[in-house]
């Protein structure tokens, strides 16, 4: 089998015909799972950014919320707001096939190929903020890769550009820039040094938005990402295992290994070649291996999420593509295409089961809120315009949000992340008001929710077997709230370090404005 698809994979012709028939198979199947999945509640959560398009946003800078923007505008329908996720893998595909094109048109086609076939974009359909960090990423790649051919300080500076797209769509894409750094002062030359210093003032633009939002708005992002989000860290033999099991699912076994040796194979292009083919699968271990070493320092204290080494894919993809040999190449795409396969089988495996077949999962009453949040929102009607409607933490709050086609707050203390609510919300205008609070588990205690209205009745409501508990507040006591629930969160997630200068912060200067935010400990 691997002979008979080494063969094929040998002439521009056939690897073109493979290359568009996974095109269009895999983005018929992700198209219709585009459709046809329940949206997730951190799609939600950026959905309900590009309904409020802002500078930034709590947590991550703000480049999905302005994609999503013109979006929800056109409808909040799954399939239209996937569109960016649905387009990702053939445009990076596309890419992958531009940047290899002077190594050779089969060669280019088989590296498109293989980037469709990695696990993450041959299935992934999620609108998150890794699709556009993904994309400015990969585009930063090329911009970097042609400006090593050419040293010309107009590529040094488009490269800096596609990295400011990037920090302003997730700041992993710092992990790039010091990868970008670290190849550029590796073995220091001046033409690499003036690179660095375009590459540096291209992405100045995205540093200064970021900075001058965060100064104004209490610095969340810092505060998230560096602060808040790392109470649970700390040393476990678990998490670099989990970590090595990640990193060599993103890529495949065979990418993986090739990245780690970074040695060519017998007949592979650089080998075979006197084009540069060296020079750029150097250029591309170095973009693809830093943050992948980076995550690994990292993961003896944090769990490295899956889905945070999606946007450093593609280097490690297009450098395998140049130091592999063309049999190694053949296995590696077979390898590829029977995970993507055997992800298929099971997405429709799972697709046929009835959601009753996961009623004894003690995670069902999320499930049923996802994936039937239509009929929950049904359910929910004799609420709707009497009450003002809220629930216990981001993921159902939006989750319902999105279903109801209404905001929906978070009613609280919530946790560190998707604080965004906070920005979104005025408690204040609440005052007075009757609020269904809707919670999906009965962790809480009459002690939670009776100091803060004058009456509270307890319901419950049954769906699909799920069971949702509904608390009716009459009466909502603001000053109760303010002094027990925001104070908590004013002392647990606002109270900035004093390494951070002091300037105005929304939720202190909305709700404490004889305190302070800015300094810990006040």
């Amino acid at each position: 089998m691997i002979s008979r698809l080494q063969t094929l994979l040998a002439s521009p012709g056939s690897s073109r015909r493979l290359f568009l028939f996974v095109l269009l198979v895999l983005t018929a199947l992700r198209a219709a799972l585009s459709a046809g999945l329940p949206f997730t509640s951190d799609e939600a959560y950026f959905t309900f950014w590009g309904l409020n398009p802002d500078w930034g946003f709590y947590d991550h800078p703000p480049m999905i919320g302005w994609w999503l923007a013109p979006l929800s505008a056109i409808s909040l329908e799954p399939f239209v707001l996937r569109l960016p996720a649905l387009a990702a893998p053939p445009l990076l595909a596309f890419l992958a096939v531009a940047a290899m094109r002077r190594h050779g048109q089969t060669l280019s086609w088989n590296a498109g190929t293989l980037t469709l076939l990695v696990p993450l974009n041959a299935w992934n359909v999620a609108v998150t903020t890794d699709i556009p960090l993904m994309i400015f990423s990969a585009l930063t790649v090329l911009a970097y890769l042609r400006a090593q051919r050419s040293g010309r300080a107009a590529d040094f500076l488009l490269a800096g550009l596609m990295l400011a797209g990037a920090l302003m769509s997730k700041y992993f894409a710092g992990l790039l820039a010091i990868a970008i750094f670290a190849h550029s002062v590796w073995r220091p030359e001046r033409r690499r040094i003036v690179g660095l210093l375009w590459v540096v003032l291209g992405s100045l633009p995205a540093a200064a938005i970021q900075i001058a939002w965060n100064a104004q708005h209490c610095w969340p992002n810092v505060m998230f990402n560096l602060v808040n989000r790392h109470d649970n860290a700390g040393l476990s033999w678990q998490t670099p295992l989990l970590f090595a099991i990640s990193a060599v699912y993103v890529l495949t076994p065979a990418v993986a290994w090739r990245l780690l040796r970074g040695n060519a194979q017998t007949g592979s292009t650089v080998e075979t070649s006197s084009t540069g083919a060296l020079a750029d699968a150097r250029v591309l271990r170095w973009l693809a291996l830093v943050p992948f070493a980076i995550f690994a320092l990292l993961s003896p204290v944090k769990t490295i999420g899956l889905h945070w080494l999606a946007s450093f894919v593609l280097p490690a993809v297009l450098a395998f593509v140049l130091l592999a040999g063309p049999r190694a190449l053949a296995r590696a795409i077979a390898v590829a295409g029977g995970i993507a396969a055997a992800h298929w089988l099971l997405i429709a495996v799972l697709a046929a089961l009835p959601t009753e077949t996961f009623r004894s999962w003690k995670g069902y009453p999320g499930l049923v809120m996802t994936a039937h949040v239509d009929e929950l929102a049904r359910e929910l009607e004799p609420w709707r315009g009497r009450y003002a409607i809220a629930s216990s933490g981001y993921s159902p709050a939006v989750t319902l949000g999105h279903g109801l086609r209404e905001y929906v707050f978070v009613f609280g203390p919530g946790s560190s992340h998707a604080r965004h609510d906070d920005i979104l919300t005025d408690v204040r205008e609440l005052a007075g008001r009757d609020i269904l609070i809707v919670r999906k588990d009965d962790r809480y205690a009459k002690d939670d929710y009776d100091p803060y209205f004058e009456r509270v009745e307890y319901r419950q409501l049954v769906l699909r077997g799920a069971t949702f508990h509904l608390i009716e507040g009459h009466g909502f006591r603001y000053e109760a709230y303010r002094d027990r629930v925001l104070d908590e969160v004013r002392r647990r997630w606002y109270a900035v370090p004093e390494w951070l200068p002091a300037g105005p912060c929304y939720f202190c200067d909305r709700y404490f404005p004889e305190r302070a935010c800015h300094r810990s400990g006040s």
